[in-house]
């Protein structure tokens, strides 16, 4: 059980965020647990062990001028400014009351690994975001390629637009990360994604050279499992720090328990799901919205830290990130900043920007958008408008 010394078995607790996290302490904090808050409503209504998941607005309806809030969720900084609207304002960090916790007492089909991983992702960040002398990052996704072994028409990153895809060179991967943690204190998780991280066939040097930072706690590999796990680098893949998150994508992917069954084996902490919450969000399109509407789209939007490196740049989002790489939008200096960037730049722009430029030509990805079905296939790259730089334009 996990005790935190402003609560007590009689105080009623809402538990902010309905994932790992929540759902671990809603078992095992010695309270009387009200239910669950989310941001997300499609999760209004369901419910973990007899406890429902409200939204907050109505959450503030059966909530008592007592009742404590403890904020489960990493994005703690979204989490603040909605709590501001509650009449009353008692919460808790989860993460600050955390110290390498185990999940002994582990109520969900996940592994244990993965839901420790969980509560040191919550851990981590909470910390950093109450520490103010240090420029902590909860995450940021690495782009190591462009190709991908799906063609997924609606993907979010984009891949179904890349006519003719490459592979990031090592070199350039570990140029832009050892220039942008020159700047940052500590990173808690490098998300490897593409395309499919393992089209790369340099991956398994690039996992090795980025988990031997001091500066990062995890990694987190992204991957369809389509492409078979190579034994002769299980060693790498068997680093504490690594974590995989496959996608099963049922028929069109042959390999899906053939690389879990190697994780397991290997030792490595591994969750397996189905294709999930896909939006129609991977359209560009110039939807001529006024800045106010460009702020709301940003407001709403639950990629926005999704903090993305790629060509030198920190993007908030991957639809910024690949948007631009593949020159589907204007070219705009706002709408990323430089890897090698001082820490006030990299504070100011992961912490202070109300939109991106971008946000113009994204359909959005709010945390209420309907769902669509996933991994639908498309026969060919799809067509864009490419805005090509009038310097290069007049040649």
């Amino acid at each position: 059980m996990l005790t935190i010394p402003d609560i007590s078995s009689d105080d009623e607790v809402f538990i902010y965020g309905f994932g790992l996290a929540g759902k671990w302490l809603s078992a095992n904090l010695p309270a009387r647990i009200g239910g669950f808050i989310d941001t997300d409503l499609k999760k209004s209504g369901l419910t973990f062990q007899n406890h429902s998941v409200y939204s907050l607005e109505n959450a503030a309806l059966v909530m008592n001028e007592e009742t404590i809030i403890v904020i489960s969720v990493i994005d703690i900084q979204d989490v603040l400014p909605l709590l501001e609207q509650l009449p009353h304002k008692r919460w808790i960090a989860l993460g600050l009351h955390l110290e390498n916790t185990q999940a002994l007492h582990n109520p969900m089909e996940e592994s244990r690994e993965f839901v420790e991983y969980s509560l040191k992702a919550v851990e981590d960040c909470h910390k950093g975001f109450f520490s103010k002398d240090t420029l902590f990052l909860r995450s940021i996704d690495i782009v190591i390629t462009e190709k991908c072994s799906l063609r997924c028409k609606d993907c979010s990153n984009l891949m179904q637009y890349y006519e003719a895809p490459i592979d990031i060179t090592h070199e350039e991967i570990m140029r832009d990360f050892e220039t942008l943690t020159a700047s940052v204190d500590h990173i808690y998780e490098v998300r490897l994604i593409g395309g499919e991280p393992f089209m790369n066939k340099d991956i398994y040097r690039i996992i090795q050279s980025l988990i031997a930072s001091p500066k990062i706690t995890k990694m987190v590999v992204y991957s369809n499992a389509m492409i078979p796990l190579r034994a002769e680098y299980s060693d790498i893949l068997r680093d504490p720090k690594i974590v995989f998150s496959l996608t099963d994508y049922g028929t069109l992917a042959k390999n899906t328990q053939k690389v879990a069954t190697a994780l397991k084996d290997f030792g490595v902490a591994y969750r397996l799901h189905p294709p999930e919450n896909w939006t129609d969000s991977g359209t560009i399109f110039d939807f001529h919205r006024t800045e106010d509407e460009q702020k709301q789209l940003f407001k709403d939007c639950c990629g926005k830290n999704l903090l993305t490196v790629t060509d030198g740049k920190l993007y908030r989002c991957p639809f910024a990130a690949n948007a631009d790489r593949l020159k589907a939008i204007p070219s705009d200096t706002r709408n990323s900043v430089s890897v090698a960037g001082d820490a006030a730049s990299i504070r100011h722009y992961i912490s202070a920007i109300e939109y991106l430029p971008a946000c113009n030509y994204c359909k959005g990805r709010s945390f209420n958008a309907p769902t669509i079905t996933p991994a639908l296939q498309a026969a060919k790259p799809l067509i864009f408008k490419k805005y090509i730089p009038q310097s290069v334009a007049d040649h």
